[in-house]
Order: C-alpha cells, then sequence, then structure tokens
C-alpha cells in the first residue's frame, strides 16, 4: 500500500470486486439501524454521520438513528460498538482516533478483533498555521526559527493523542526541532489561541484554518495531505515543503462488529458508495474540503494497520500518554 490514501485505494471507489461479490440480502434492513457516533452532536463527525444517516435511510427504506455517546475521546461509543450483536443493526463511525486511543488509552476492546471495517468514508488535511506576528513565511523559515529559540514556541492541540498533536509532533521528529505543546479544551480553542498569540503554531483542520489564513488572521504554510488542496492551490504540501514523507490526515469511517455477516457487510458498503457518489453529497463535502474515498473494507482494514504503524511511532517518540 502507498503512503497517500486516496492513489493507494483508488480501486475501492467502484465497490467490491466482482470476484468477492456476497449473495445480496434482501430481508435486510427489516427494523432501524443504530449509528453510533463518538462525538457530540454539532462536531464534524457527527454532521458528516448525519448526512450519511440520512441518505442510508433514504437508500435502505428503514430509519438510521443516530445515537451520540461522547466520552473519553471516543473510547465509551467504541465499547458499546465492540459489544452490540453482530446482526448488522449496529453500525459504528469513527475517525483517527479510533487507532489513537487504543494505545494511549486502556481500553475494553481491540480493534482488529472486535470490528469488522465497512467503509473508509472520506479524509480531510490539516494545515499548518502560524500567528502573522511569527518572523517566518515558510515551513524552512519555521524550522530554523524554531532550531535558534528551542522550547520558546508554543504549539496548541485539543487532546492527548488528537491528530493536531499528532501532526505537530511528527513534524518536531522530523525536523528535530523542540517546539512546546499547550493543551486545550477543544479545536475552536485551540485554534482561537494562535489568532490571539497565546501559543504561535498549531495544525487545525483545514476547512477552519483557511478562512483564517485568507482574512490575514493567520499565515498558512502548508498543508498535511499528500496532495495540495483545489480550495488553495497556491499552497504546498508538507512534503513539497521540505519535511519528508510527512502526511497526518484525518478521516471518517464506518464500522460493524466483527462477526457481521458478509453479505449485509457488503451490501451496506455498496449503499454507501452510492450515497457518496449524489451530487449534493459531493458538493457538500468538497466544500468542506473533504476528499471522497470509499474504500471497502479489505482496503480499510490495510489502511487502519498502516495508520496504527505511523502513529505508533509518534505516540512513542513523544511519550503521549492519558494521565
Amino acid at each position: 500500500m502507498s503512503p497517500g490514501i486516496a492513489g493507494a485505494l483508488l480501486a475501492a471507489v467502484a465497490g467490491v470486486p466482482a470476484a468477492h461479490a456476497q449473495p445480496a440480502v434482501p430481508s435486510y434492513p427489516q427494523r432501524p439501524i443504530r449509528m453510533l457516533v463518538p462525538f457530540p452532536a454539532g462536531g464534524p463527525t457527527d454532521i458528516v454521520a448525519r448526512t450519511i444517516a440520512q441518505r442510508l435511510t433514504d437508500l435502505l427504506g428503514q430509519t438510521i438513528v443516530v445515537d451520540n455517546r461522547g466520552g473519553a475521546n471516543g473510547v465509551i461509543a467504541q465499547t458499546l460498538a465492540a459489544r452490540a450483536a453482530p446482526d448488522g443493526y449496529t453500525l459504528f463511525v469513527h475517525s483517527v482516533a479510533f487507532v489513537v486511543n487504543s494505545m494511549i488509552y486502556k481500553v475494553p476492546y481491540d480493534n482488529e478483533r472486535d470490528f469488522q471495517p465497512l467503509t473508509l468514508v472520506q479524509s480531510f488535511p490539516l494545515m499548518l498555521v502560524i500567528h502573522p506576528s511569527v518572523a517566518a513565511n515558510s515551513v524552512k523559515e519555521l524550522v530554523a526559527l524554531a532550531r535558534e529559540r528551542p522550547g520558546k514556541l508554543l504549539y496548541s492541540s485539543y487532546g492527548q493523542g488528537s491528530i493536531a498533536q499528532l501532526a505537530a509532533e511528527m513534524m518536531k521528529t522530523a525536523e528535530t526541532i523542540d517546539i512546546t505543546h499547550v493543551l486545550y479544551k477543544g479545536a475552536p480553542q485551540g485554534l482561537g489561541a494562535v489568532v490571539a498569540n497565546e501559543v504561535q503554531v498549531s495544525f487545525p483542520s483545514f476547512a477552519t484554518g483557511a478562512p483564517l489564513v485568507k482574512q490575514g488572521r493567520l499565515k498558512g504554510l502548508a498543508v498535511t495531505s499528500r496532495k495540495r488542496s483545489p480550495q488553495m492551490p497556491e499552497m504546498p504540501t508538507m512534503i513539497e515543503a521540505g519535511v519528508r514523507d510527512f502526511e497526518a490526515t484525518s478521516w471518517f469511517g464506518s464500522f460493524f462488529p466483527a462477526g457481521t455477516p458478509a453479505a449485509i457487510v457488503n451490501r451496506m458498503h455498496q449503499e454507501t458508495v452510492k450515497l457518496l457518489r449524489i451530487p449534493e453529497v459531493k458538493a457538500s463535502f468538497e466544500a468542506q474540503a473533504f476528499e471522497i474515498i470509499a474504500a471497502g473494507p479489505s482496503e480499510f482494514r490495510t489502511f487502519i494497520r498502516n495508520e496504527q504503524v505511523k502513529y505508533a511511532k509518534v505516540i512513542k517518540a513523544a511519550n503521549i500518554r492519558v494521565e
């Protein structure tokens, strides 16, 4: 599997290969399906989940009931999903935290054993931003400044093991620099801290960082995906900016409990691919800088394994843990 998400998983967009197709499940679903969402209503994961739930309701003819179970960065909902009956009536959605949580929390489940990956729905890049007062206009200049002032530059994140922290720590390791972590309650507070110059550096999502860069309230130095964003094509990737093999994207995927019949897994994946091809859905996701992936169960499992290897190295190097 190549390092880039879209390139590595392109074949999955067309759905499940014919050689592996399962028989249709005409009797499924016969009742509403619960979609467990691991974060409170109103956040990015919840918004994407509700879009998918509504479209799946239309396609399947049965209601997808969104059940928000926030807490412990998604561990509570993931525990419920792991213990649910593998009958196709509990759908679980999660982000990159699916991979990270088991490495920093003591969890009562095993990702490989207890979950059946369904669809890697989409991914989205982060953006390296700095306060306008920082005397740097490129990643190389920021790195040089950090080396001149070890430990003096501060970066914000919104949680131990959050993708914002992981991206910053990846940059620190790759460039051998020392910038200091400041933890905030949530993503809005962490980004607001850079605007207010409480900290100088952060890695917000592209969708939240780009407007502030366009307004001149922040400097945007690079995106964290392997290719540039169509919304700001002039901004380089971290790799183009000189940070070798750097990729740190957030993503959204769906899962069933392990043991769910293959025919149900493939049916739900095929319906998810259908909804992602609906023009309004595509346009809505693209407006938020989301890249639709639509990878199937086997490709998604491989992707998860690769993410685990990548972030395990970051977590170990930075000694990230939950006290």
